[in-house]
């Protein structure tokens, strides 16, 4: 009857040993639990026991902690190796896109310098051509006195309109 005692007795102990090891702590959704053999957590619903002497139950899987740690290291691992392959691709598509634009920033410069090229050439062939066609007026014309001011002061005039329209320099870029 002692033996029996001492059974019943043990096994209450070892009950509720088991029963007050197994505490519970719920962080961020996941239900962590403190046992004999360590720390675990309960990956699914974690429905607590109805009686005092029993312990819950963890309905999906339960994982020692440092199991969790290893699996949610090695997805933290990958998903870094994902970002990282992603922010490299966007410095390449910048390194080409800045590529581009300074290929178009040099094209423009130099379309610009043609066309200020082409204004002073076009300037100075209408300046000679207005000065030719001027000089090849007849004798009798500009023998005339009367007649030698106005055409001189209309080829100055129009001299002056070509070089506002066609300057021989090039403006100075803004």
């Amino acid at each position: 009857m002692k033996a029996l005692i001492c059974a019943i007795a043990v096994w209450v102990v070892a009950g509720a040993s088991s029963v007050q090891s197994q505490t519970q702590v719920v962080v961020e959704g996941y239900t962590f639990l403190k046992g004999i053999t360590g720390s675990q957590v309960c990956l699914g619903t974690w429905v607590p026991p109805t009686d005092v002497g029993l312990p819950g139950v963890c309905e999906g899987q339960l994982i020692d902690i440092a199991q969790l740690t290893a699996i949610s290291s090695r997805l933290s691992a990958d998903r870094l190796d994902q970002v990282v392959a992603t922010l490299s691709s966007i410095d390449q598509k910048l390194s080409v896109n800045n590529d581009q634009i300074k290929l178009l920033l040099q094209t423009s410069a130099n379309t610009e310098i043609l066309i200020d090229q082409q204004t002073m050439q076009v300037s100075k062939l209408l300046r000679q051509k207005i000065t030719e066609m001027f000089d090849a007026l007849p004798e009798e014309i500009l023998n005339n006195e009367s007649f030698k001011q106005v055409i001189t002061k209309l080829k100055e005039d129009i001299l002056k309109e070509i070089e506002k329209r066609y300057p021989a320099k090039p403006t100075p870029a803004k």
